[in-house]
């Protein structure tokens, strides 16, 4: 269970930012199930990269991997930490997967919550 908003705004803005650091390549959504009972959400790009040194600090307020090319695309360094406070909120995790000059993955892990099946049997309500 998660909140439909929170998990639309963590996409979006990972897909935001991988089409926004690719200027050749691709970027694409992998949405798949673990074993451990969490869907996985992957956001895959094939852009500049972070630098290994950003990488510890890319999820801090006002930090931006790269300032000089954050500069040229816009931004205020709010939304990664944003990302990753939306997605412990939902008990989930974000990691971070980067080649400088080769591209970036983040993979979010959310929790998926067992729902009851619906019962075949007919109502028993009194109608």
């Amino acid at each position: 269970m998660a909140d439909r908003r929170a998990v639309f705004s963590v996409v979006q803005n990972l897909f935001n930012n991988a089409i926004k650091f690719t200027d050749n390549g691709s970027a694409e959504i992998e949405l798949s199930t673990d074993a451990y009972g969490s869907v996985q959400i992957k956001v895959k790009d094939t852009g500049i990269g972070i630098e290994d040194q950003s990488l510890a600090t890319i999820f801090e307020e006002f930090q931006q991997a790269n300032p000089r090319i954050a500069r040229q695309h816009g931004g205020t360094g709010l939304g990664m930490a944003i990302v990753k406070r939306l997605i412990e909120a939902m008990d989930g995790e974000i990691k971070v997967q980067s080649e400088l000059g080769k591209g970036t993955t983040f993979t979010v892990s959310l929790p998926l919550e067992a729902i009851a099946p619906v019962s075949s049997q007919a109502d028993t309500r009194a109608g």
